[in-house]
């Protein structure tokens, strides 16, 4: 028996490490390949690190389930792999009326979750976060953790070296699910009794391939910048401005990291570059069509699309996330804020997107079909849920 997982990302890791804890598939052999580098070097590692405690996310979905376990089971990974976290909590700050209505509908959400959140008042938020701008009240969620990506991702990967995952970096060629075989661009075969397609950007395309389902989803693949802070008042907690609940993106925020550093981001726009820190995505087919799904979403502005696009329209990214950083601070901080752009942190973000409905698919999607499992869409936070995900997507093959 031979379980194939395509993708070393957090995603396919985790279902290596569910396999391999799970007494049923304990001795089953598992082998994952990556196009690029084992274990990944994609979208995982360019990962802001912020552990969230699920306040977003729609009661009964996916994403508040697994997210919500996933970062209790990712907290005692990281407890028992002496592996660094920041328990700096996060601060929800309101900047007008809307985002108060947004607060407090965030609030009851988040409670309905099971997630810990207080609605704060001034005093007690300056104590957490000294020289924060003052407003009536904020939401305070103390169980938003900040960790490292990269030391997770590697202590994953030498998890799996131990229990003898067989690791293999090479482009695959062609999948025949009759034969149960993958020819690998190298000629070599590997044969599977199963398939995990945790691909992230490539998933859809080998789940279209091998099963003729779900052409009415593409992927819009987005842009994330960021920026590290240079000089200015000490950011000792996350601080987010309220997003909106329709659209699958923060808004630019601080995170203080476990290295020290603040990160400071980040823009989401379509990404219109083949390569980006040597992770390419010459493998999602007719790129330019991808861009003209921003065009579509803009006019028809879906679930408020067109808001959001113009608020990341602007010739200057570093001015722009200053301004928007400094409206964290009290005045008397705010021009001591400084802060420099930071490519080597630059991310990409599979957005999955139904391109008949032209509408985001917000939560995590998978299929189990003909004894492969397509794990379809696994965007944030689905590195905080990856362990629980990965459990999950387990029980789904019995």
């Amino acid at each position: 028996m031979s379980n194939v997982i395509i993708g070393s990302g957090a995603v396919g890791l985790s279902v290596a490490i569910a396999l391999k804890n799970n007494r049923k598939y304990a001795k089953e052999e598992v082998i994952i390949i990556d196009k690029y580098n084992t274990p990944s070097k994609g979208t995982s590692l360019t990962n802001s690190g912020v552990m969230h405690a699920g306040l977003y996310y729609k009661k009964g979905s996916l994403k508040s389930i697994l997210c919500k376990k996933g970062r209790k089971l990712l907290e005692r990974w990281c407890i028992k792999n002496n592996l660094p976290i920041n328990k700096c909590g996060k601060i929800l700050v309101p900047f007008n009326k809307r985002d108060k209505n947004r607060l407090n509908e965030i609030y009851k959400t988040a409670k309905s979750n099971g997630c810990k959140v207080q609605l704060i008042d001034y005093r007690d938020a300056k104590i957490i976060q000294p020289g924060i701008t003052e407003k009536e009240y904020y939401l305070w969620s103390p169980q938003t953790y900040v960790f490292c990506p990269k030391t997770i991702i590697n202590s994953f990967y030498y998890y799996l070296k131990n229990k003898n995952v067989i690791f293999i970096t090479s482009e695959i060629g062609n999948i025949n699910n009759d034969k149960k075989s993958i020819i690998l661009k190298n000629g070599e075969v590997i044969n599977f009794t199963r398939i995990f397609n945790c691909a992230g950007a490539g998933a859809i395309n080998i789940a279209q391939k091998l099963t003729g389902k779900f052409n009415n989803l593409d992927v819009l693949p987005i842009m994330g910048e960021y920026g590290t802070q240079t000089s200015g008042t000490k950011i000792k907690t996350n601080l987010y401005p309220v997003p909106d609940p329709n659209l699958p993106f923060l808004g630019v925020h601080l995170t203080p990291r476990v290295s020290g550093e603040i990160l400071v981001g980040p823009n989401a726009i379509p990404c219109i570059k083949q390569d980006i820190q040597g992770y390419q995505y010459t493998d999602i087919e007719n790129f330019p069509k991808r861009i003209s799904y921003h065009s579509q979403l803009l006019i028809g502005n879906q679930q408020n699309y067109r808001e959001h696009a113009i608020s990341e329209l602007c010739l200057n990214v570093e001015k722009k996330f200053k301004s928007k950083s400094i409206q964290f601070l009290e005045y008397k901080e705010q021009g001591t804020f400084n802060l420099k752009m930071n490519r080597a942190i630059y991310g990409i973000r599979a957005q999955l997107i139904n391109k008949v409905t032209n509408e985001f698919i917000n939560d995590f999607m998978h299929e189990y079909i003909d004894g492969n499992m397509h794990v379809i869409n696994a965007v944030s936070p689905a590195f905080t849920s990856c362990l629980a995900l990965g459990e999950y997507l387990i029980s789904k093959i019995d």
